[in-house]
Protein backbone atom coordinates (compact mmCIF):
# COMPACT_ATOMS: atom_id res chain seq x y z
CA UNK A 1 0.00 0.00 0.00
CA UNK A 2 1.41 3.30 -1.09
CA UNK A 3 1.40 5.73 1.92
CA UNK A 4 -0.24 9.14 1.83
CA UNK A 5 2.80 11.01 1.22
CA UNK A 6 3.42 8.83 -2.24
CA UNK A 7 -0.80 9.49 -2.81
CA UNK A 8 -0.63 13.27 -2.41
CA UNK A 9 2.09 13.25 -4.91
CA UNK A 10 0.27 11.57 -7.70
CA UNK A 11 -2.44 13.91 -7.43
CA UNK A 12 -3.04 16.34 -9.91
CA UNK A 13 -3.80 20.31 -8.84
CA UNK A 14 -7.62 20.05 -9.28
CA UNK A 15 -6.93 17.29 -6.77
CA UNK A 16 -4.52 19.00 -4.21
CA UNK A 17 -7.21 22.20 -3.90
CA UNK A 18 -9.84 19.80 -3.14
CA UNK A 19 -7.79 18.24 -0.42
CA UNK A 20 -6.59 21.23 0.96
CA UNK A 21 -10.37 22.68 0.79
CA UNK A 22 -11.09 19.59 2.62
CA UNK A 23 -8.73 19.86 5.51
CA UNK A 24 -8.95 23.26 5.44
CA UNK A 25 -5.63 24.14 4.41
CA UNK A 26 -5.03 27.84 3.27
CA UNK A 27 -3.22 28.43 0.69
CA UNK A 28 -2.90 32.01 0.29
CA UNK A 29 0.80 32.91 -0.16
CA UNK A 30 1.80 34.76 -2.71
CA UNK A 31 4.29 32.06 -4.21
CA UNK A 32 3.45 28.89 -3.38
CA UNK A 33 5.42 25.57 -4.98
CA UNK A 34 3.49 22.08 -5.57
CA UNK A 35 5.85 20.99 -2.61
CA UNK A 36 4.95 23.29 0.08
CA UNK A 37 1.42 21.99 -0.85
CA UNK A 38 2.21 18.40 -0.53
CA UNK A 39 3.91 19.09 3.25
CA UNK A 40 1.09 21.54 4.24
CA UNK A 41 -1.53 18.33 3.27
CA UNK A 42 0.84 16.01 4.92
CA UNK A 43 0.56 17.89 8.31
CA UNK A 44 -2.56 18.51 7.94
CA UNK A 45 -3.63 14.61 7.61
CA UNK A 46 -1.02 13.78 10.56
CA UNK A 47 -2.66 15.95 13.10
CA UNK A 48 -5.84 14.70 11.79
CA UNK A 49 -4.98 11.24 12.29
CA UNK A 50 -3.95 11.82 15.91
CA UNK A 51 -7.19 13.27 17.16
CA UNK A 52 -8.75 9.89 16.24
CA UNK A 53 -10.04 8.18 18.80
CA UNK A 54 -9.11 4.83 17.91
CA UNK A 55 -6.07 3.81 16.69
CA UNK A 56 -5.44 1.46 14.38
CA UNK A 57 -7.66 -0.96 11.81
CA UNK A 58 -10.73 -2.86 13.18
CA UNK A 59 -10.44 -5.94 12.90
CA UNK A 60 -12.45 -8.78 10.96
CA UNK A 61 -14.06 -11.18 13.36
CA UNK A 62 -13.67 -15.14 12.55
CA UNK A 63 -15.03 -16.34 10.50
CA UNK A 64 -15.60 -13.06 8.61
CA UNK A 65 -17.72 -15.25 5.73
CA UNK A 66 -19.61 -17.88 7.50
CA UNK A 67 -22.22 -19.74 5.04
CA UNK A 68 -24.40 -22.99 7.29
CA UNK A 69 -26.36 -25.40 5.53
CA UNK A 70 -27.15 -23.40 2.77
CA UNK A 71 -29.76 -24.59 0.09
CA UNK A 72 -30.77 -22.99 -2.83
CA UNK A 73 -33.41 -24.21 -5.18
CA UNK A 74 -35.25 -22.51 -8.20
CA UNK A 75 -38.48 -24.16 -8.77
CA UNK A 76 -37.53 -28.63 -8.82
CA UNK A 77 -34.20 -27.19 -9.80
CA UNK A 78 -31.52 -27.43 -7.01
CA UNK A 79 -28.45 -25.13 -7.98
CA UNK A 80 -26.51 -25.33 -4.29
CA UNK A 81 -27.10 -28.13 -1.70
CA UNK A 82 -26.59 -27.65 1.61
CA UNK A 83 -23.38 -25.82 1.79
CA UNK A 84 -21.06 -25.08 4.51
CA UNK A 85 -17.89 -22.64 4.28
CA UNK A 86 -16.04 -20.45 5.96
CA UNK A 87 -13.59 -17.60 4.95
CA UNK A 88 -11.36 -16.45 7.82
CA UNK A 89 -9.38 -13.50 8.05
CA UNK A 90 -5.79 -13.25 6.06
CA UNK A 91 -6.77 -16.07 4.02
CA UNK A 92 -7.90 -16.30 0.18
CA UNK A 93 -10.24 -19.07 -0.96
CA UNK A 94 -11.02 -20.24 -4.17
CA UNK A 95 -14.55 -21.49 -5.14
CA UNK A 96 -13.89 -23.28 -8.50
CA UNK A 97 -16.65 -25.61 -10.35
CA UNK A 98 -17.77 -25.81 -14.44
CA UNK A 99 -20.59 -23.86 -15.53
CA UNK A 100 -23.75 -24.22 -14.01
CA UNK A 101 -22.03 -25.88 -10.77
CA UNK A 102 -23.58 -23.06 -8.37
CA UNK A 103 -20.83 -21.13 -7.89
CA UNK A 104 -22.25 -17.56 -8.89
CA UNK A 105 -25.94 -18.74 -6.90
CA UNK A 106 -23.63 -19.13 -3.73
CA UNK A 107 -22.28 -15.42 -4.14
CA UNK A 108 -25.40 -13.64 -4.93
CA UNK A 109 -26.67 -15.75 -1.59
CA UNK A 110 -23.76 -14.71 0.64
CA UNK A 111 -24.51 -10.70 -0.84
CA UNK A 112 -27.79 -10.45 -0.17
CA UNK A 113 -29.11 -10.83 -4.03
CA UNK A 114 -30.86 -13.78 -3.73
CA UNK A 115 -32.08 -15.14 -0.27
CA UNK A 116 -31.47 -19.19 0.05
CA UNK A 117 -34.05 -21.42 0.43
CA UNK A 118 -32.71 -22.49 3.82
CA UNK A 119 -29.76 -22.09 5.86
CA UNK A 120 -28.01 -19.34 7.43
CA UNK A 121 -25.58 -16.74 5.88
CA UNK A 122 -23.30 -14.70 8.49
CA UNK A 123 -20.94 -11.62 7.10
CA UNK A 124 -18.29 -10.25 9.63
CA UNK A 125 -21.00 -11.85 12.12
CA UNK A 126 -24.32 -10.01 10.99
CA UNK A 127 -26.89 -12.08 9.43
CA UNK A 128 -27.40 -11.59 6.10
CA UNK A 129 -31.54 -12.66 6.89
CA UNK A 130 -32.01 -10.48 9.40
CA UNK A 131 -29.66 -7.69 9.87
CA UNK A 132 -28.76 -7.32 5.95
CA UNK A 133 -27.75 -3.64 5.74
CA UNK A 134 -24.57 -4.17 8.48
CA UNK A 135 -23.78 -7.44 6.15
CA UNK A 136 -23.90 -5.47 3.31
CA UNK A 137 -21.98 -2.84 3.91
CA UNK A 138 -18.91 -5.08 5.33
CA UNK A 139 -18.72 -6.89 1.72
CA UNK A 140 -17.42 -5.93 -1.98
CA UNK A 141 -18.40 -7.84 -4.51
CA UNK A 142 -18.07 -8.00 -8.30
CA UNK A 143 -20.35 -9.87 -10.58
CA UNK A 144 -19.58 -12.23 -13.28
CA UNK A 145 -21.18 -9.99 -15.67
CA UNK A 146 -19.94 -6.43 -14.72
CA UNK A 147 -22.59 -4.03 -14.33
CA UNK A 148 -23.28 -0.58 -13.08
CA UNK A 149 -24.81 2.91 -13.49
CA UNK A 150 -24.71 3.89 -17.28
CA UNK A 151 -25.09 7.88 -16.83
CA UNK A 152 -22.72 7.89 -14.08
CA UNK A 153 -19.59 9.39 -15.10
CA UNK A 154 -16.34 7.01 -13.37
CA UNK A 155 -15.24 10.10 -10.91
CA UNK A 156 -18.80 10.52 -10.07
CA UNK A 157 -19.68 6.51 -9.04
CA UNK A 158 -16.28 6.14 -7.00
CA UNK A 159 -17.16 9.46 -5.22
CA UNK A 160 -20.97 7.91 -4.70
CA UNK A 161 -19.66 4.51 -3.23
CA UNK A 162 -17.63 6.23 -1.14
CA UNK A 163 -20.54 8.46 0.24
CA UNK A 164 -22.77 5.24 0.40
CA UNK A 165 -20.27 3.39 2.59
CA UNK A 166 -19.71 6.81 5.04
CA UNK A 167 -15.99 7.15 4.04
CA UNK A 168 -14.36 10.27 5.45
CA UNK A 169 -14.08 12.68 2.54
CA UNK A 170 -10.17 12.97 3.03
CA UNK A 171 -9.54 8.72 3.00
CA UNK A 172 -12.16 9.11 0.10
CA UNK A 173 -9.63 11.37 -1.99
CA UNK A 174 -6.63 9.87 -1.18
CA UNK A 175 -8.17 5.89 -1.74
CA UNK A 176 -9.77 7.20 -5.25
CA UNK A 177 -6.48 8.23 -6.26
CA UNK A 178 -4.70 5.26 -4.96
CA UNK A 179 -7.07 2.96 -6.99
CA UNK A 180 -7.38 5.33 -9.75
CA UNK A 181 -3.71 4.91 -10.66
CA UNK A 182 -3.32 1.39 -9.40
CA UNK A 183 -5.73 0.28 -12.25
CA UNK A 184 -5.06 2.80 -14.79
CA UNK A 185 -8.39 4.85 -14.84
CA UNK A 186 -7.10 8.13 -14.83
CA UNK A 187 -7.99 9.23 -18.61
CA UNK A 188 -11.52 7.17 -18.20
CA UNK A 189 -12.35 9.41 -14.95
CA UNK A 190 -14.76 11.95 -16.62
CA UNK A 191 -15.89 9.16 -18.98
CA UNK A 192 -19.42 7.58 -18.75
CA UNK A 193 -19.83 4.47 -17.65
CA UNK A 194 -21.87 3.24 -20.17
CA UNK A 195 -19.46 3.94 -22.68
CA UNK A 196 -17.10 1.58 -20.81
CA UNK A 197 -15.12 -1.54 -22.59
CA UNK A 198 -15.72 -4.85 -20.15
CA UNK A 199 -12.64 -4.62 -18.74
CA UNK A 200 -12.66 -0.62 -18.30
CA UNK A 201 -15.74 -1.31 -16.26
CA UNK A 202 -14.32 -4.30 -14.61
CA UNK A 203 -11.54 -1.65 -13.20
CA UNK A 204 -13.66 0.69 -12.03
CA UNK A 205 -15.91 -1.37 -10.08
CA UNK A 206 -12.78 -2.96 -8.20
CA UNK A 207 -11.72 0.55 -7.19
CA UNK A 208 -15.15 1.03 -6.04
CA UNK A 209 -14.71 -2.14 -3.53
CA UNK A 210 -11.93 -0.47 -2.53
CA UNK A 211 -12.81 2.86 -1.49
CA UNK A 212 -14.71 1.87 1.53
CA UNK A 213 -11.98 1.27 4.86
CA UNK A 214 -9.81 -1.81 4.89
CA UNK A 215 -9.12 -4.83 5.89
CA UNK A 216 -12.01 -6.11 3.74
CA UNK A 217 -14.59 -9.03 2.92
CA UNK A 218 -14.39 -9.65 -1.03
CA UNK A 219 -16.83 -11.56 -2.78
CA UNK A 220 -15.19 -11.82 -6.45
CA UNK A 221 -17.03 -13.51 -9.26
CA UNK A 222 -14.47 -14.64 -12.20
CA UNK A 223 -12.49 -10.84 -10.97
CA UNK A 224 -9.73 -11.86 -13.52
CA UNK A 225 -12.28 -12.20 -16.69
CA UNK A 226 -11.77 -9.14 -18.96
CA UNK A 227 -9.01 -7.65 -17.26
CA UNK A 228 -5.80 -7.38 -19.87
CA UNK A 229 -2.50 -9.24 -18.50
CA UNK A 230 -1.49 -5.74 -16.84
CA UNK A 231 -4.45 -5.18 -14.90
CA UNK A 232 -4.48 -8.93 -14.07
CA UNK A 233 -1.21 -9.01 -12.73
CA UNK A 234 -1.90 -6.12 -10.14
CA UNK A 235 -5.09 -7.29 -9.35
CA UNK A 236 -3.87 -10.52 -8.02
CA UNK A 237 -0.69 -9.10 -6.86
CA UNK A 238 -2.79 -6.60 -4.42
CA UNK A 239 -5.11 -9.28 -3.20
CA UNK A 240 -1.72 -10.84 -1.62
CA UNK A 241 -0.81 -8.04 -0.27
CA UNK A 242 -4.44 -7.56 1.37
CA UNK A 243 -4.21 -11.09 2.37
CA UNK A 244 -0.98 -10.21 4.56
CA UNK A 245 -3.15 -6.95 5.80
CA UNK A 246 -6.13 -9.08 7.33
CA UNK A 247 -9.10 -8.95 4.58
CA UNK A 248 -11.15 -12.21 3.80
CA UNK A 249 -11.74 -13.09 0.30
CA UNK A 250 -13.90 -15.76 -1.75
CA UNK A 251 -13.10 -16.01 -4.99
CA UNK A 252 -14.88 -18.15 -7.82
CA UNK A 253 -13.08 -19.12 -11.00
CA UNK A 254 -12.75 -21.64 -13.20
CA UNK A 255 -9.45 -20.08 -14.24
CA UNK A 256 -7.56 -23.10 -12.63
CA UNK A 257 -4.27 -21.89 -13.12
CA UNK A 258 -4.87 -17.89 -11.62
CA UNK A 259 -6.95 -19.70 -8.31
CA UNK A 260 -3.79 -22.05 -7.92
CA UNK A 261 -1.05 -19.43 -7.68
CA UNK A 262 -3.50 -17.19 -5.26
CA UNK A 263 -5.95 -19.20 -3.13
CA UNK A 264 -5.09 -20.77 0.30
CA UNK A 265 -7.96 -23.39 0.10
CA UNK A 266 -10.84 -24.68 -1.99
CA UNK A 267 -14.18 -25.37 -2.16
CA UNK A 268 -14.61 -27.56 -5.33
CA UNK A 269 -18.46 -27.22 -6.69
CA UNK A 270 -20.14 -30.22 -8.94
CA UNK A 271 -24.06 -29.80 -9.74
CA UNK A 272 -24.63 -27.84 -6.53
CA UNK A 273 -22.40 -30.25 -4.42
CA UNK A 274 -19.07 -29.82 -2.66
CA UNK A 275 -16.99 -32.72 -4.04
CA UNK A 276 -13.60 -31.46 -2.69
CA UNK A 277 -12.13 -28.91 -0.09
CA UNK A 278 -8.99 -27.72 1.66
CA UNK A 279 -5.50 -27.04 0.58
CA UNK A 280 -3.96 -27.95 -2.62
CA UNK A 281 -1.78 -30.78 -0.82
CA UNK A 282 -4.93 -32.62 1.08
CA UNK A 283 -6.84 -32.26 -2.31
CA UNK A 284 -3.72 -34.32 -4.01
CA UNK A 285 -3.65 -36.88 -1.00
CA UNK A 286 -7.46 -37.45 -1.47
CA UNK A 287 -6.70 -37.94 -5.50
CA UNK A 288 -3.77 -39.98 -5.74
CA UNK A 289 -1.73 -39.42 -8.83
CA UNK A 290 -2.85 -35.84 -9.30
CA UNK A 291 0.04 -32.86 -9.86
CA UNK A 292 -2.18 -29.91 -10.00
CA UNK A 293 -5.12 -28.60 -9.27
CA UNK A 294 -6.71 -28.81 -12.27
CA UNK A 295 -6.07 -32.45 -12.51
CA UNK A 296 -7.93 -32.58 -9.53
CA UNK A 297 -10.67 -30.53 -10.37
CA UNK A 298 -11.38 -32.84 -13.38
CA UNK A 299 -11.09 -35.91 -11.08
CA UNK A 300 -13.24 -34.69 -9.23
CA UNK A 301 -15.65 -33.24 -11.80
CA UNK A 302 -15.58 -36.07 -13.89
CA UNK A 303 -12.26 -38.48 -14.59
CA UNK A 304 -9.56 -36.70 -16.59
CA UNK A 305 -10.34 -36.89 -20.12
CA UNK A 306 -8.20 -39.98 -22.21
CA UNK A 307 -6.09 -38.94 -24.83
Amino acid sequence: MKTEKEIIKMMSGPELIRLAQVLRVPLTRRHISRTLIEQDLVDAIEAKNSDKSSVGQCELKNPAIEITRMRKEFGRKVAVKDLDLIVRPGEIVGLVGPNGAGKTTTLRVLTGIIKPTYGDVFVNGHNMASDPVSAKMKIGYIPERPTCYPSLKVIEYLTFIARIYDVPRVDALLRIREYVDRFQLDEFLTSYIGTLSKGNLQRTLLAGIFVREPPFILALDEPIYGLDPRGAWSLKAHLKDLKKDGSAILVSTHILEVAEGLCDRFFIMNHGDIVGQGSLTDLKDKCPGTNSLEEVFLTLTGGIPKE
